[in-house]
């Protein structure tokens, strides 16, 4: 599955978005931009809410929970 495929359908965490967006912001990609927003548009109807900023300690905890 491709990243355009990818955005189409929500599979990237709000994490991932925020790398792929500046990323795209970069390269002028459009296409990707919207489709980064209409992701996160659709995430947020979905009742799915972004992490908040973690501290490295927290992250390695939460990765060692397996969540």
């Amino acid at each position: 599955m491709n990243r355009i495929e990818k955005l189409k359908n929500d599979v990237y965490s709000f994490e991932e978005l925020n790398t792929l967006e500046k990323n795209a912001a970069k390269l002028s990609d459009r296409e990707t931009l919207d489709l980064i927003e209409k992701s996160r548009a659709s995430k947020a109807a979905k009742g799915e809410k972004p992490r908040e900023n973690e501290t490295a300690r927290a992250k390695r905890d939460r990765k060692r929970r397996g969540e």
